[in-house]
């Protein structure tokens, strides 16, 4: 019994194919996903578009002909990619081959558009539960499964425990300035809750985003004279990030909906007390019983970028602008009891590292359970 496990376990070749951008969560899963598989499976990885930053180590997996692709496939991307890139995988896909997807979604529908592209893959894999009946329900009939983002929380995990607040205290936040990641409700809650106090701070700090919104918050901040407020759009280094999170007390991701959500888990892993709304990927962190969860929400409807406008993506849920205060304000009034304990936040947390979670693991015995002998 044990020969053959053995034998299918070694003689799988997958190639990984997608985006490649160590700046973005499944932008750098592929990448570092090849990494963590390549001493078990025979891997390469083959980059949709151009990449950079990798080490000598990732580059010798780079494979760059479609027609060398391995018997299994595994496309990991984001869902509005999934039709082109599909239609490209098409031209190469052989007989002997079985194809599999790593994907998300933020909102509660999934056009029939991308439905039809889901179903071309023999597995779906995503990252949080609440993907699996999002996908069923829009027709999805591929078999589904969960695995959660690995995230690579080393260098967080690394550092000493938060053990002081900062004077004046700070809120942050630092998503992309995207309407979905409604920063807008965190800087008028913020603005509710405490004015101009210059003991308290709000650091938005996002590496970029969309043109309307960025204007609007500018626009916001100036038009309330809000002098505790930096607004600052920056590209970070991987040591910059570090130390954003460092410089702040409490990370807040008011969003309208998530795929995963890897920002609060990086401040949860310094054991940062963290804002989430409880909908959608962050269900899962709020359910964890160790954050501040933004119960209220209105329904919206789903908010995508331009090219998505025309299909439709569902609802969103947008969070109470009054809760949000309410809850900036009871953190900052118990600053002084907010860190007790904090080291589960990054027990939680840890639990997602792509070294010291399950991770790698879950996606071995996928592929063995599933293509063992393929």
């Amino acid at each position: 019994m044990l020969l053959p496990l053995i034998s299918a376990f070694l003689s799988l070749s997958i190639s990984i194919v997608g985006t490649i951008d160590k700046r973005d969560g499944i932008g750098r899963q592929s990448i570092e996903l090849g990494m963590g598989l390549k001493k078990d499976f025979n891997i390469q990885v083959v980059p949709f578009g151009t990449y950079e930053g990798l080490t000598c180590e990732e580059e010798l997996l780079i494979e760059t002909d479609m027609r060398n692709l391995h018997p299994l496939v595994l496309l990991n991307t984001s869902l509005p990619e999934i039709p082109y890139m599909v239609e490209v995988l098409k031209r190469y896909k052989r007989t002997d081959q079985k194809y599999v997807v790593y994907t998300m979604h933020e909102s509660d529908s999934v056009d029939p558009h991308f439905v039809k592209y889901l179903n071309f893959f023999d597995s779906v894999l995503v990252p949080d539960p609440f993907l699996v009946e999002v996908f069923q329900k829009s027709g999805v009939s591929s078999p589904i499964e969960v695995i959660p983002l690995a995230v690579d929380l080393g260098i967080f995990l690394s550092q000493h425990l938060k053990k002081k607040i900062h004077k004046p205290f700070v809120f942050g936040n630092f998503s992309s300035c995207i309407a979905r990641k409604d920063q807008m409700v965190l800087l008028k809650a913020f603005s509710d809750a405490f004015k101009n106090n210059p003991d308290v701070q709000l650091i938005l700090a996002p590496r970029g985003g969309d043109r309307r919104c960025i204007r609007d918050l500018k626009d916001e901040i100036l038009k309330n004279q809000l002098q505790n407020v930096k607004f600052q759009i920056e590209s970070k280094t991987k040591g910059n990030y570090l130390r954003a999170f460092q410089a702040i007390d409490c990370y807040v991701s008011p969003s309208w909906g998530e795929g995963f959500s890897i920002q609060p888990r990086e401040a949860m892993a310094l054991g940062i007390p963290v804002i989430v709304s409880a909908n959608s990927g962050q269900k899962t962190i709020a359910e964890s019983g160790l954050v501040f969860s933004l119960r209220k929400s209105s329904p919206i409807k789903a908010e995508y970028s331009c090219m998505l406008n025309s299909f439709s993506m569902g609802k969103m849920f947008q969070s109470d602008r009054q809760e949000l205060s309410s809850f900036l304000r009871l953190i900052y009034d118990n600053k002084e009891q907010i860190l007790k304990d904090n080291f589960h936040l990054r027990e939680w947390a840890s639990r997602y590292d792509i070294q010291k979670g399950s991770f790698l693991e879950q996606f071995k015995e996928f592929f063995i359970r599933n293509y063992g002998d393929h």
